[in-house]
C-alpha cells in the first residue's frame, strides 16, 4: 500500500510540476469543485468550526465562503507542486512583501530566528523566500509513515529552501539550528492535544504546542510573525511583523502562556480579516478545556 501511495504521488508531482501556473490554477479550481459537491471533503468539520467562531453570523455568503475555503486548500497543494518553477528572476513577480527589513536585520544579528505562523493561505511558499535569499530556514514537520513518501517530500522541500526538523528531535535539533543563527519556521495553530496549553484563538480556549514559546524563550532569539496573503493563484502579499513579548523572560508556565497568547491574537487577527484563507477543516477544537478555562 505505501508502495501506491508513493507511485500516485511521484506521478502526480511529475504531471502537474512543470505545466503552466494558468492550466495548474485550471486543475486547481476543478478539484475544488469536486472536494467541495462530491467528496464533500471535511465539509462537517467545515462547518462546525465556522459555528464555532461565528455562531449565525458569518462573514461572507456560506455558499460563497465554502467554496473560496475549498479553493484556498485546493490552491495550496497544485502550488507547493508548482514551487520549483520560482527563482530569482520571477520571484518579486509572485511575491509582494511588507516588512522584510524586520527580518533581514533579525538574520543579521546571527542569533537565529523563531519564525511562527498558521496554516493560512499558503504556509509552504514561505520557505521560498529563504530559498531565494541563501538564509538557513528549517521547518519543523511530521514525520511520515511511509518512508518513501516522507524522502520524498523532504527532498522536495530542500529544493525549495527548507530543511526538515522532525517534531520527534524538535527540541533538541531546533535549538541546536537557531544557535547556528538558522531561521526556525513553525506552524503553530494545530490542536496539541493534553500536551499542549490553552489560549484564546478566535475567541476559543485553543490546546496549542508550546514549542514556539520554549524555542523562543530557551533561545533569546527573535520571535517573528509571518504570513502569506494569497491575492489570486500563486501571487501572495506577506506580511512580517515581531511579536511583542520582549518583555517576557524566563521559562515559567506564565512566560509560555504569554508568548503561546501574544502569537495566537496575532494570527486570530488575520484569520478573522480573511476567514476563507484559514484551514477550516483542520480539527482545531478536538480536545476539550478543563472546566477551569472555559469560557
Amino acid at each position: 500500500m505505501h508502495w501506491i501511495e508513493y507511485v500516485v504521488i511521484k506521478v502526480f508531482y511529475g504531471l502537474f510540476s512543470k505545466i503552466s501556473f494558468r492550466t495548474a490554477q485550471f486543475f486547481a479550481d476543478l478539484l475544488s469543485l469536486v472536494l467541495q459537491h462530491i467528496v464533500q471533503y471535511r465539509r462537517k468539520v467545515i462547518l462546525e468550526n465556522l459555528k464555532r467562531v461565528y455562531g449565525d453570523n458569518l462573514p461572507a455568503d456560506q455558499k460563497i465562503l465554502l467554496r473560496n475555503i475549498y479553493r484556498n486548500f485546493t490552491y495550496l497543494w497544485f502550488e507547493v507542486l508548482q514551487a520549483g518553477k520560482l527563482n530569482d528572476k520571477n520571484f518579486n513577480n509572485h511575491f509582494e512583501i511588507h516588512n522584510l527589513d524586520i527580518l533581514e536585520k533579525a538574520i543579521n544579528e546571527k542569533k537565529g530566528v523563531v519564525l511562527v505562523s498558521g496554516h493560512f493561505g499558503n504556509f509552504e511558499w514561505i520557505a521560498c523566500l529563504f530559498g531565494i535569499n541563501n538564509w538557513p530556514f528549517a521547518g519543523i514537520a511530521k514525520k511520515q509513515k511511509n518512508k518513501r513518501v516522507d524522502d520524498f517530500i523532504r527532498k522536495t522541500r530542500e529544493k525549495n529552501g527548507a530543511d526538515v526538523i522532525y517534531t520527534k528531535s524538535a527540541i533538541k535539533d531546533g535549538l541546536k539550528f537557531i544557535k547556528n543563527g538558522g531561521v526556525l519556521g513553525i506552524v503553530g495553530d494545530q490542536d496539541a492535544r493534553h500536551k499542549g496549553i490553552f489560549v484564546n484563538f478566535l475567541g476559543i480556549p485553543s490546546s496549542t504546542a508550546v514549542g514556539t514559546a520554549i524555542f523562543h524563550l530557551r533561545s533569546g532569539a527573535p520571535l517573528i510573525f509571518i504570513i502569506a496573503i494569497r491575492t489570486r493563484y500563486a501571487h501572495f502579499k506577506i506580511y512580517i511583523e515581531e511579536v511583542p513579548v520582549s518583555e517576557v523572560e524566563g521559562i515559567s508556565d506564565e512566560a509560555i502562556q504569554k508568548v503561546t497568547q501574544t502569537y495566537s491574537d496575532i494570527l486570530s487577527k488575520w484569520v478573522l480579516e480573511y476567514p476563507e484563507q484559514w484551514f477550516w477543516m483542520h480539527k482545531r477544537w478536538k480536545t476539550s478545556p478543563p472546566a477551569a478555562v472555559k469560557p
